[in-house]
């Protein structure tokens, strides 16, 4: 599983470098910094590649591959320790349903084993909140990046709300009306 992703994030990364074209002046009009968001969003650093920040792109994309690995791991642990605490609680029962008078040396022994477990379970289970809170939080914030990036990547050309408010007064051809205030409003979107 791990090399597949390693291979999409290398083969997505490469693809997009050689793809594009290298222009000297790169268009403007077509811009638009939720383009970059929603790559992003998809897959991490896809965004930035997008926008020629390829450095950044890469140290992105290998920063979540990382947490991502981690946490597939992190979540195979998981699972074989979980396994452990179940065996270490089955064998309590066990020998404690076999024996009519079981020993209290071994049923202090096999409850401090299955407590021990149980320990190491939620060690694990721990860890692997912590590792998911820093995914998280480092998948908000990129979006958050390749958002702040994409506004000064798309320049003039920008998307969402423009308010143009005029004070100066208007007049027409023959200076008789005058509008005092007035207000432009427009929406552009892009995506």
């Amino acid at each position: 599983m791990k090399k597949f992703v390693l291979f999409c994030i290398f083969f997505f990364g490469f693809t997009s470098l050689y793809s594009q074209e290298q222009t000297a002046s790169p268009e403007t009009k077509d811009r638009s910094r939720w383009d970059l968001v929603w790559r992003s969003a998809v897959l991490p650093g896809w965004g930035l590649l997008h926008a020629k920040e390829y450095r950044k792109a890469r140290l992105t994309m290998v920063i979540t591959s990382v947490l991502v690995l981690s946490e597939l791991k992190g979540h195979k642990e998981e699972v074989e320790k979980k396994e452990e605490f179940e065996n270490a609680r089955n064998l309590f029962l066990v020998y404690s349903n076999f024996y009519p008078q079981p020993d209290p040396g071994m049923v202090t022994l096999l409850a401090n084993y299955q407590h021990s477990k149980r320990d190491d379970l939620e060690g694990v289970r721990n860890r692997n909140d912590l590792r998911l809170g820093l995914l998280g939080a480092k998948y908000i914030l990129q979006l958050a990046y390749t958002y702040w990036r994409g506004i000064q990547w798309e320049g003039d050309n920008s998307a969402g709300f423009d308010f143009n408010i005029r004070t100066y007064a208007q007049s027409d051809a023959r200076d008789q009306v005058r509008d005092p205030f007035g207000m432009d409003l427009s929406y552009k979107f892009y995506f």
